[in-house]
């Protein structure tokens, strides 16, 4: 089976790697971003020219599913404080995507967000979007799902859309994956980054557990300022009282959500096994989105950090995609050229 797709908002290809790991002769007819950076990474790894700003597109091809993690800022809790949605011109990127799927009624769409787009304005923005895509004919489904559940350490929340001409997508299937893995499953070995033991604290054994619903181990903190504000006596050891680039976490568990504004890898984990603290490496960081060790990141670490940060968690899209496939949420137009 040939599938032909359009990758909106494509970054460095989450969505184009994860199709292509199920049908590896899929066919990206058009992929677009406005950034130059990550237009560089995507076709040095796909052979794809990437089109810039989704605003200038105003044709694209006869394509089977379009797909794309539209602009996450106007919805995310840790960017915005107030729920600006789709008052910001980036949550307007939805009717974008709305915009070329008129052109071409696409038999599939695959969207991915954060998970808080699901809440946001009493779930108003989250209706707003079914409704744009019902009105167009389309059977729509969602679910928030967990990238932890999928095999990677990492806990990452994001709600996923599939909108199909055939039939209402079935997350069930989704829903009840639960392959546990710890972060010793991604370290490189080769990774050397240590830290030096008198710039951080690893709290008493007593005061370590395991959240329950995000498998993170709070291992301890770099030693600097932190957060006294509101907390209780004698609970300084805890996570909440540390701002994320302080935190280490124990490589039994899972690791924290990656973030694009995190430019400086400032991710610290305590290796169980040899009891040092280390950071995070880049190559670390990329196994944790499900890319494999022979993908060409940015030559700019710093650049390479925010992409990954921004990226879609290819193994979640693959499964998605399998399960898209097998339901039959869409059938191939067989008038390929």
């Amino acid at each position: 089976m040939t599938v032909k797709f359009v990758d909106l908002f494509c970054g460095i290809g989450g969505f184009h790697h994860g199709i292509k790991n199920v049908i590896a002769d899929s066919e990206c007819v058009l992929a677009s971003d406005s950034n130059k950076n990550v237009q560089k990474v995507y076709e040095d790894n796909y052979g794809v020219k990437v089109q810039g700003d989704i605003c200038d597109i105003t044709d694209i091809p006869e394509c089977d599913i379009i797909c794309g993690g539209f602009p996450c800022q106007p919805f995310s809790v840790a960017q915005w404080k107030d729920a600006k949605a789709f008052k910001d011109p980036r949550g307007n990127m939805f009717f974008e995507i709305m915009r070329l799927v008129d052109i071409r009624k696409p038999p599939c769409i695959f969207l991915e967000n954060v998970a808080n787009l699901t809440t946001i304005q009493n779930g108003e923005v989250m209706k707003t979007i079914v409704e744009s895509l019902e009105s167009r004919g389309y059977n729509v489904s969602y679910k928030v799902l967990n990238a932890k559940n999928f095999g990677i350490p990492q806990n990452r929340e994001r709600v996923y859309i599939i909108a199909s001409l055939n039939k209402t997508f079935d997350f069930s299937v989704l829903e009840s994956v639960n392959i546990n893995s710890s972060i010793i499953d991604i370290l490189d070995k080769t990774s050397n980054e240590i830290i030096d033991s008198q710039k951080y604290t690893i709290i008493d054994d007593r005061h370590v557990k395991r959240q329950s619903k995000s498998g993170l181990i709070f291992k301890g903190y770099i030693n600097g300022k932190i957060r006294k504000a509101g907390a209780k006596e004698n609970t300084e050891h805890l996570s909440r009282v540390h701002k994320q680039p302080m935190r280490i976490y124990s490589t039994n568990g899972t690791h924290p959500t990656l973030s694009a504004s995190e430019s400086s890898g400032r991710y610290h984990i305590y290796d169980e096994r040899s009891g040092v603290v280390r950071k995070l490496s880049i190559k670390e960081c990329y196994r944790l989105m499900a890319y494999p060790d022979t993908f060409k990141i940015s030559d700019v670490k710093g650049v390479a950090y925010k992409q990954i940060g921004n990226s879609v968690c290819v193994k979640v899209i693959e499964e998605i995609f399998k399960e898209i496939v097998r339901q039959e949420a869409f059938t191939p137009r067989v008038n390929h050229t």
